[in-house]
Parts: C-alpha cells; sequence; structure tokens
C-alpha cells in the first residue's frame, strides 16, 4: 500500500477530512523512521499500530483543537485593530474565523491553515465582499515560516498547543521566526483534554519561553481564553 492511500484512510474520519495531505503525510514519515512495518500487509500487527496510532495523533491534536477554537467576541478583534492600527494582518491557524472580523477593518489580510475547504471558503468570501485577503494552505510544523510575509500583525489563536502535541518547542520556532511588529497568541482558558480552568498566571512554559527570546509582552486573561500581546520590533 503506498502513503497515498494510508492517506485516504486516514481521512475517511468525518473530523479529519479536510485535513491538508502534506500535513498527514508528514506525520507517517515521522512514524515510518522509528518503527518498521510492512506497508504491503494491512493485516500486520505493526500495520495496525501504526494505523491506530496515527489516527489517534491527528483526532486529538486536530479535532479537539478545531473544537476548542469557538467563535470570539468580535470586539475582541476590533480592541486589537483600533490599538495597533495595522496595514497588513497574518492570521495564522485561522480556521474560518477571518469571515467574522476581515468586513470590520479595510486592511490586507494573510490567512493561513491546514484545513483546504476552510481556506477555499475564505477565498470565496474575499473575492464576493471585496476584501484585500488571501487564504493559503500552509503547515506550521513542516513549512518554512520564514517564507510568510512580513506584517504589522499577527494572530496566532488557539493554536500553538496543538503543535506542540506534535513538535515540542515548535512555538519558540515560530514566534522567532514570525516577521511581525506586534504577535498576538492565544490560549484556551480550560486546557487540550483536561477540564481544569486555567488562571491568568498560567502557561508558564510560554511565559519561559519568551523570557529566553528577550520579547517584550502582556497578557490579557478573557472570560475563555489568556491572551499574550508579543512586541518583537
Amino acid at each position: 500500500m503506498d502513503l497515498n492511500n494510508i492517506i485516504s484512510k486516514l481521512k475517511s474520519k468525518k473530523e479529519l477530512k479536510d485535513l491538508d495531505d502534506n500535513f498527514i503525510k508528514a506525520r507517517i514519515l515521522e512514524y515510518l523512521e522509528q518503527n518498521k512495518v510492512d506497508l504491503s500487509n494491512e493485516r500486520s500487527r505493526n500495520y495496525k499500530l501504526m494505523f491506530k496510532f496515527l489516527r489517534k495523533k491527528l483526532r486529538d491534536v486536530y479535532g479537539v483543537f478545531r473544537i476548542v477554537k469557538e467563535t470570539r467576541n468580535l470586539d475582541i478583534y476590533n480592541e486589537f485593530f483600533n490599538k495597533f492600527k495595522p496595514k497588513t494582518i497574518m492570521d495564522l491557524g485561522c480556521g474560518l474565523e477571518p469571515l467574522s472580523y476581515t468586513k470590520t477593518y479595510p486592511t490586507k489580510y494573510y490567512c493561513y491553515d491546514i484545513n483546504e475547504d476552510e481556506v477555499d471558503t475564505l477565498n470565496k468570501f474575499f473575492k464576493r465582499n471585496d476584501i484585500n485577503g488571501k487564504a493559503f494552505v500552509f503547515n506550521l510544523v513542516d513549512n518554512n515560516v520564514e517564507k510568510l510575509p512580513k506584517v504589522d500583525l499577527c494572530l496566532i489563536f488557539k493554536v500553538l498547543e496543538s503543535l506542540e502535541a506534535i513538535k515540542r518547542n515548535i512555538s519558540k520556532e515560530i514566534i522567532s521566526k514570525v516577521k511581525a511588529k506586534v504577535i498576538i497568541v492565544s490560549f484556551a482558558k480550560v486546557a487540550l483534554g483536561k477540564k481544569v480552568n486555567i488562571r491568568k498566571a498560567g502557561r508558564s512554559w510560554f511565559r519561559r519561553m519568551l523570557k529566553d527570546l528577550n520579547y517584550d509582552y502582556s497578557v490579557i486573561d478573557y472570560d475563555n481564553e489568556i491572551v499574550f500581546i508579543i512586541r518583537k520590533l
């Protein structure tokens, strides 16, 4: 069985059907680097273990991420846009959130996500409403963040913890490579897979990372999420 067939079978689950093929392929190759699997024998124990592991990992990271990433109050976006008055805005792991806020503030938008259908929906929305924006399929774990455009403001809402589950310390790599004057990062008040509310003082690992990078930041505690405002320049 080739990798494309494995990808197709993994995407047969509803919550994974729109996931970028290249993202899934990268996870398969990572597994195969560390585990010996006969891809020609679907009935083998190693093949079944691989398939079970990959589906669970993708579902836990991507599926839960989509559930957590609910629509937020539009006032939050307006607050940041009016404060920083950006001429260019980049949204990483955007989902469909740009549908709610891009009409309210006239500027240039760059939106990135690994969900192919949502990217297509955003581009049709931008064209239909004459919005100066473009959406792209982009994999923050495997693609080169340094190739992303330089912007005034970058949004990374409820994304980093999902990525950390795939690649440890990926957050530091992304934050340091993003070319933006201001980066706004948010985390859900409820940690992934847990029912415990996280206080404003939470995410100590992220605070240590920002200290290591020597970036100035402030924190805002909203009802459903904690927001870090990071100034790089």
